[in-house]
C-alpha cells in the first residue's frame, strides 16, 4: 500500500464518519494518526512488509540536500491532520463544522491525484 492509497482511504473514511455522525470512530481516527506519528509505525509500511516481506520495503534514502529537520514529512503530516481535527472537531465543533469536511475531501483528492498541499508544504519547510 502506498501513501497515496492510504491518503485516499483516510479521506474517504473521514467523510463517511462525518456523514453518519460517528464521533467515536473519529476519535479513534485521531488516535491512530497520533499513534502513527509518535511511533512511525505507518499502516502502509506495515501492510507492504506483510505482503512482500522485509526486502521489498526500503526506507527513505538519504538525499544529497540537507534537511532543516531530522523528522519525516509523513510523520509530521499525521500530526498536522490530527491537530487540525482536534482543533476543529473536538474543541471548536460548532463554528468550524466545515473544516473536517474540507479536510476529508482534501485527503480524498490528494489520494486520487497524488498532490497533497500539506505534505508538499511540509517538505518545503525542510522535513525529509
Amino acid at each position: 500500500m502506498t501513501e497515496r492509497t492510504f491518503r485516499l482511504i483516510l479521506g474517504l473514511s473521514l467523510v463517511v464518519f462525518l456523514f453518519f455522525d460517528l464521533d467515536t470512530l473519529i476519535y479513534v481516527y485521531i488516535g491512530v494518526l497520533i499513534f502513527e506519528g509518535i511511533t512511525n509505525w505507518r499502516i502502509p509500511i506495515l501492510i507492504s512488509r506483510l505482503r512482500f516481506g522485509e526486502k521489498s520495503q526500503e526506507f527513505l534514502a538519504k538525499n544529497a540536500c540537507p534537511f532543516k529537520f531530522d523528522f519525516e514529512a509523513e510523520r509530521s503530516f499525521r500530526f498536522v491532520i490530527a491537530g487540525i481535527l482536534i482543533i476543529t472537531f473536538v474543541i471548536f465543533h460548532e463554528p468550524t463544522w466545515f473544516l473536517p469536511w474540507l479536510l476529508g475531501f482534501g485527503l480524498t483528492m490528494a489520494g486520487i491525484t497524488g498532490i497533497c498541499p500539506i505534505a508538499i508544504s511540509l517538505r518545503w519547510l525542510g522535513f525529509k
